[in-house]
């Protein structure tokens, strides 16, 4: 049986590109200068002028010029100090029961491959698709390439699946209605904390509700992009 998760807010609460990027400047507080380029970039976004891959590709400017070496080893300490221990208790379970039935897990999610990765091996799933976030040479390049299909969102999940022979998936979790094409090959959806809106579009689904968090809306975003 294949199982298909998604990460942000389904895992977990919030989004991870934002605790990531509260991580580091956390660790490195002079990267705070570099978020001052994504302020145009929200503009242009606000504009419909920006999308969403472009937009992704600018806010990861606060990682400009970091050597490899200090970004895997970043990523593998917010992975075990910060993300794992965020796990929705129920959704562990969930997993270790996939598991232990022998099921295929597949963690699918937007977020960038840094960090995504390692949690998906640390958790034990079977497949990890991400966003591919490259970084060619020694360093983070400003504007890291996304290769296509570009941002692992929307369609872009479902053709990614694809490319790993993913065609059909008996179970489905996720919080997000971004994540109905990936949902539509799945017999069974499980919806994690879902908004009114998305239990009603999909009134056969099983629901998961966890306590409520903070990670989550402007105050964390904001909270997030000054490091606090």
């Amino acid at each position: 049986m294949t199982v298909i998760f998604d990460m942000d807010g389904t895992l977990f609460a919030g989004d991870s590109q934002l605790r990531f990027a509260r991580w580091v400047l956390q660790r490195h507080g002079w990267r705070r200068f570099y978020l001052l380029l994504v302020l145009p970039g929200l503009l242009l976004r606000a504009l419909g002028l920006l999308s969403t891959q472009g937009m992704k590709r600018l806010f990861l400017c606060y990682a400009w010029g970091m050597r490899r070496e200090t970004l895997a080893r970043e990523c593998e300490l917010f992975v075990d100090r910060e993300l794992l221990s965020a796990v929705y208790a129920p959704l562990r379970e969930r997993i270790v029961q996939h598991r232990a039935a022998g099921d295929e897990t597949v963690l699918c999610s937007a977020s960038p491959d840094w960090w995504t990765n390692m949690l998906g091996e640390r958790m034990g799933f079977s497949c990890t698709i991400a966003t591919p976030v490259q970084v060619p040479g020694k360093r983070v390049p400003f504007l890291p390439h996304i290769p296509l299909p570009g941002n692992n969102r929307g369609r872009a999940k479902v053709r990614r699946l694809a490319d790993c022979g993913i065609t059909h998936a008996q179970v489905g979790y996720s919080d997000s209605a971004a994540d109905l094409p990936m949902l539509s090959i799945c017999e069974r959806v499980v919806l994690v904390n879902p908004s009114a809106r998305l239990a009603r579009s999909l009134p056969q689904a099983d629901v998961i509700r966890t306590s409520r968090r903070r990670e989550h809306g402007v105050w964390f975003a904001l909270r997030c992009l000054f490091g606090l």
